[in-house]
């Protein structure tokens, strides 16, 4: 275990997954049992570990990185997606996504309407377009230049209900988000 840990994490996490099951927050008591992060064993180490107790406490940041834990797409190397086929559970991405998404981080938003959309994968999530794009522009609002890209390609779609075509609003986004890429 590292020594950068000031505190019992193993207990807290444990503590975290009897209160999960006792009160019955699936989504908690499924994430820290894939992971075992109390095992003396975990299958992820202990900054991972870090992060999720970050994650249980609030923290939008890393609920966003345990929601990333969860996250497959096609594109996503075959040989990384069979090693790590015990993550693959889109359902808890969503979960642990919305929750950064609510609090306000712009990644967890662009995700959470990938898994949203009708025309993405994974297909074992809820597909609910208005959903897609109601995350797509609550990040795009702040400047996330992949949402903004992800939205302008929406607005041409056209293939979803909620891709209404707006291609003057796609154009415009697609050159606000190159010219803010070039800034960085």
């Amino acid at each position: 275990m590292a020594t950068d840990i000031p505190f019992d994490i193993y207990g807290e996490l444990e503590d975290a997954y009897d209160e999960a099951d006792r009160n019955g927050y699936a989504e908690i008591a499924e994430t820290l049992d894939t992971f075992g992060l109390w095992e003396e064993r975990p299958r992820l180490g202990s900054p991972f570990m870090l992060k999720a107790w970050r994650a249980l406490n609030g923290d939008a940041e890393a609920q966003a990185d345990v929601g990333h834990a969860f996250f497959w797409t096609d594109s996503d190397p075959e040989e990384t997606r069979e090693q790590y086929k015990w993550l693959d559970k889109p359902l808890l991405a969503i979960y642990w996504f919305t929750l950064s998404a609510e609090a306000g981080c712009a990644d967890a938003q662009d995700k959470l309407a990938y898994l949203y959309c009708p025309n993405n994968e994974p297909h074992a999530t809820p597909k609910v377009g208005r959903f897609a794009r109601h995350w797509l522009e609550e990040a795009a609002a702040q400047k996330h230049t992949p949402a903004m890209h992800d939205l302008a390609h929406c607005l041409r779609c056209g293939k979803c209900a909620c891709c209404n075509r707006d291609t003057p609003r796609a154009n415009a986004l697609e050159a606000e988000a190159n010219e803010l890429g070039q800034e960085t």
